[in-house]
């Protein structure tokens, strides 16, 4: 995605990153900076540190940073172009379509809602003309009536209806594209979606922003969604979740399904308080918006082995958010759709009523055949790995107390078990970050171009990837040289990827002024290290060479260049 990056620093800059927390956060002063309990993790003693001269804000506690994009983004569960929108409205600031390629934040998005509402409409009618009359008789077949679910079912013709339908319209075939709705990078355009049922999905303030689809016949892929745009993540939404809202709230329970039938049979017997993953793994943060819901949350996946490993996986990831899911156990070969439309919404009611925790709905999968030694032990050790998972010791206490009644092992051994099992856990999390942790010399360097929270292009113009030893350091040069690229002079974290802005804000301003004499020192040490690149590469092979003259001659190369950079 990108933004026109001279309206965003404006925003930012108009922003007040302290008086903002402070809605979220109480703050006290603590010198220049201002402290706070950390909103994203329990904790009794502050760690929150907001810091107003860098605008940024860092939890010493479990690592969360970046600006004030990044905290609303994280707080209120909103994509960076929403949090963009929401602040330059409070700061009375109109976002206007700028430069670059024609992908701007507020201007380019706004026209993306309206090509989607449009195709939204146009796939309505279809449904309610003519064309639809197959769509109609195949939901008929399933004992769905579209009026009752409520969530706008539509039908997509062939013959590039749609395509030609906007064209009218006068939208180009550009915005049609970036919206999803037609495929262009394989010739002439031509719909993504055809002879299918549509169903629309929402973002969270209710406005459609792109499609899952079903052929009704053998067309392949029988599912189709639509790919990510500016104004569509997939990992981000649940579907049905801007209209489940107020009926969560009101019945205090949240139910997750897979599909889109799923989910249209529940909402039409009543249970509106339904969302759905769309046929994909549930993310972290799908979790999280699951567990803004309601105080109860349950999993109902299809009854089949890939649909019940499916569920723990998604109770595992919400165990790890500090939920305490329930999870739903169908009758063997059973989805959500068929349990309804066979034995209807009072045995679905029962089946809620009577839904495991994860570690029991795991040992229901056994069907009480539980056997001495190594399969026992297997199961025990798998069980303990998902109570384990959970990131509230009250929880994960619980679960335990589940593995004991449920294996027979006493509480000492399971709990020496559990505590190997998080060692090796926090040791390959530690081992994965390891490899994908950025050098000390590279964070000089980024630390160098990014003085003051202000990007120094000159030096950035003169870095190369090679320049740097880390696979992370160089995605960074590459995010900050994109948003230089789209009119940014200073580093915005919170428009980054999420994976790169609590780093970036740590990155970014960490040196407050960088004198020229000092880059110029840099740039020396630099260029001398591109001239040892291919002498490096030439004692490498001898290290992992045969002959130990060699090796040891390389060894001792390796060293002196070691002192020569330690200088």
């Amino acid at each position: 995605m990108s933004y026109d990056g001279s309206e965003v620093e404006l925003v930012k800059n108009s922003t007040d990153i302290v008086s903002v927390i402070q809605q979220y956060v109480e703050l006290k002063r603590a010198g220049n900076s201002w402290k706070g309990l950390c909103p994203f993790h329990k904790e009794k003693t502050p760690s929150f540190i907001v810091f107003p001269a860098t605008g940024t804000y860092k939890c010493f506690g479990c690592g969360a940073g970046g600006d004030v994009f990044s905290f609303l983004m994280a707080e209120k569960n909103l994509e960076f172009p929403e949090v963009l929108e929401e602040l330059a409205e409070a700061a009375g600031i109109t976002l206007k379509k700028g430069s670059g390629g024609g992908r701007v934040s507020a201007g380019l998005s706004k026209g993306l809602f309206e090509v989607v509402a449009e195709a939204q409409e146009f796939f309505r009618k279809c449904f309610a003309g003519t064309d639809g009359n197959t769509a109609r008789d195949y939901l008929k077949s399933r004992d769905i009536d579209p009026e009752e679910t409520g969530i706008g079912i539509g039908y997509a013709p062939g013959g590039n209806a749609l395509l030609k339908h906007l064209r009218r319209l006068n939208y180009s075939v550009s915005v049609i594209g970036d919206a999803g709705l037609v495929i262009t990078d394989r010739g002439e355009p031509y719909d993504r979606f055809r002879e299918r049922l549509t169903f629309p999905i929402h973002d969270r303030r209710g406005r459609v922003v792109s499609f899952g689809a079903r052929s009704m016949g053998d067309a392949v892929p029988k599912y189709l969604n639509g790919p990510e745009t500016v104004i569509y993540r997939k990992g981000s939404f649940l579907y049905g979740y801007s209209s489940a809202q107020e009926k969560a709230r009101q019945s205090k329970i949240a139910i997750l399904v897979e599909g889109y039938f799923d989910h249209a049979r529940l909402v039409s017997v009543g249970f509106s308080e339904t969302v759905a993953t769309s046929g994909t793994a549930l993310t972290e943060k799908q979790a999280r918006n699951l567990m803004g819901m309601a105080e109860k949350h349950y999993i109902c996946y299809d009854g089949d082995s890939a649909g019940r490993k499916a569920a723990v996986k998604a109770a595992e990831i919400l165990l790890a958010q500090g939920a305490y899911p329930l999870v739903v156990r169908l009758p063997d070969g059973m989805d959500p759709d068929d349990f309804v439309k066979n034995r209807g919404r009072e045995a679905f009611e029962e089946l809620l009523r009577s839904a495991y925790d994860p570690v029991s709905f795991c040992v229901s999968l056994i069907d009480g055949k539980l056997t001495e030694g190594p399969d026992r032990i297997r199961l025990a050790e798998r069980l303990l790995e998902v109570a384990v998972s959970s990131s509230n010791p009250l929880v994960e206490e619980e679960l335990q107390k589940k593995v004991e009644e449920s294996t027979g092992y006493s509480r000492e051994a399971l709990t020496k078990k559990s505590n190997e099992i998080r060692s090796f856990e926090e040791h390959t999390r530690y081992v994965r970050n390891k490899a994908g942790n950025i050098g000390s010399g590279d964070i000089i360097v980024l630390k160098v171009a990014t003085a003051g929270g202000v990007y120094n292009t000159d030096f950035l113009d003169f870095l190369m990837a090679g320049d740097l030893t880390t696979e992370l350091a160089v995605r960074l040069l590459s995010v900050f040289r994109g948003q230089i690229a789209r009119g940014f002079s200073s580093v915005v974290p919170g428009e980054l990827p999420e994976d790169l802005s609590a780093l970036c804000a740590d990155i970014a301003g960490a040196l407050q002024d960088v004198t020229p004499q000092e880059i110029q020192k840099l740039k020396k040490d630099i260029i001398r290290k591109r001239r040892e690149l291919p002498r490096l590469r030439e004692l490498q092979e001898d290290l992992a060479g045969s002959d130990p003259e060699r090796k040891a001659i390389a060894l001792e190369e390796f060293a002196d260049m070691r002192v020569e950079d330690e200088r």
